[in-house]
C-alpha cells in the first residue's frame, strides 16, 4: 500500500509519496490550489495533476499484487471554513479519489498530525495565512484562520503588510531608516518611494504577492533592522494570543494542567527561525513548551488516514 499526503496551501501544493513504512519515496510540487486565488475549477486542476503523477508513481513502486494502489489524505486551507465552501471541496476531492482511501481535513488538523505525531497538544501554522489548533482528549479547538484581508495576523501576508507599512515610516523619517528601506525599494524596484504607493493598489489584494515580501522582515531583522526586529516580536504575539486562547478555552476548562502543553509550529514564516521561535517561546505562557515538528507537514495527512483506515 502506498500513501500519498496532499499539502495544499496559499503558496504551494505539496504532493508527498510514502510507502507503507512512511518511507518518502518522492516528492512534487505544484502551485496553490486555494480556492479563493484559483477558483475551484483551479483547486481540481491542479489536485488532479497531482494524483495522476501520485498514481503513475505508485503503480512503479508497489510490488503488492492486488493491492490497493494508493491512499490519498488532502490538507488543504480553506476546508472547514463556511458550509458551501466545505461541500464544494468535498466533491472535488471526490471526483479526484474515487474509491481509492482518502480523508480530507484542514491544513492545520494536518499540521498538528504532523507535528505532534498525533498527541494532545497545539500546533501553530503560519505560512501565507496563519490558524492554530489544539486538541485534547479526542476534543479540538481552532483559532484564528480569518483570511488575509481580516486577519491572519504574524503569517506571511501580514508580514509582507507589515513591511510595507514600516518602509513608508522610515522613508518619511518617523522611524529610523535601515536595511528594510532599502530591501523595499530593490525587492520592488522603485526609485521614488512614493511608487510603493502604486504598488500597493495594483497587487495589496494579491495575497501571493505581498506574502512574497515577507523575506524582507526577516534579512531585515538579521541585519538588525530595529523595525523589522519589532515585526518579528509582533508576529510571535499573535502567534502565542492563539496559542493562548486554546489553552484557555481547551485545556483549562477543567483547571490547569499538570504538565507543559507541547506547541510545535509549521510554515514558511518559521524560515526565520531564532528570529521568530525566540520571541515566540518568550511570548508563550508558562504552562506551555515550544517543540520542533515531529514530522514534514504533508505527512500529517497521511498519519490521519492510516489511522482512520485502522480504526484507531
Amino acid at each position: 500500500m502506498m500513501w500519498l499526503g496532499v499539502d495544499g496551501g496559499g503558496t504551494k501544493t505539496a504532493f508527498s509519496l510514502y510507502d507503507d513504512d512512511i518511507t518518502l519515496v518522492d516528492r512534487l510540487v505544484l502551485g496553490t490550489c486555494h480556492y479563493a486565488q484559483v477558483g475551484f475549477d483551479g483547486m481540481e486542476r491542479v489536485l488532479s495533476e497531482g494524483v495522476c503523477w501520485g498514481l503513475d508513481r505508485a503503480a512503479h513502486t508497489c510490488i503488492e499484487p492486488g493491492a490497493p494502489s494508493m491512499g490519498i489524505g488532502f490538507a488543504l486551507c480553506g476546508y472547514g471554513e463556511g458550509a458551501d465552501v466545505s461541500r464544494r471541496m468535498d466533491e472535488v476531492v471526490e471526483r479526484i479519489a474515487g474509491a481509492r482511501p482518502h480523508l480530507l481535513v484542514n491544513d492545520v488538523e494536518a499540521a498538528w498530525a504532523a507535528g505532534l505525531d498525533c498527541a494532545d497538544g497545539i500546533a501553530i501554522i503560519s505560512g501565507t495565512g496563519s490558524i492554530a489548533l489544539g486538541v485534547r482528549q479526542g476534543e479540538s479547538m481552532r483559532c484564528g484562520g480569518w483570511d488575509y484581508e481580516l486577519g491572519d495576523e504574524g503569517s506571511g501576508g501580514w508580514l509582507g503588510k507589515e513591511a510595507l507599512r514600516a518602509f513608508t515610516r522610515q522613508a518619511d523619517g518617523r522611524d529610523a531608516r535601515g536595511a528594510l528601506y532599502t530591501l523595499v525599494r530593490e525587492r520592488l524596484g522603485i526609485d521614488d518611494d512614493f511608487d510603493v504607493i502604486r504598488w500597493a493598489q495594483r497587487h495589496y489584494a494579491e495575497r501571493s504577492s505581498v506574502s512574497a515580501l515577507a523575506p524582507i522582515v526577516t534579512d531585515a531583522a538579521r541585519a538588525g533592522d530595529i523595525s523589522a526586529l519589532t515585526i518579528l516580536e509582533c508576529a510571535a504575539r499573535e502567534e502565542a494570543d492563539m496559542v493562548d486562547a486554546i489553552v484557555r478555552g481547551l485545556f483549562h476548562r477543567s483547571g490547569p494542567q499538570s504538565a507543559p502543553i507541547p506547541v510545535t509550529y509549521v510554515g514558511g514564516t518559521f524560515a526565520a527561525g531564532d528570529l521568530l521561535l525566540e520571541p515566540l517561546a518568550r511570548a508563550l505562557g508558562p504552562g506551555c513548551r515550544l517543540v520542533a515538528p515531529a514530522h514534514e507537514p504533508d505527512l500529517g495527512p497521511v498519519l490521519l488516514l492510516k489511522n482512520k483506515t485502522r480504526g484507531i
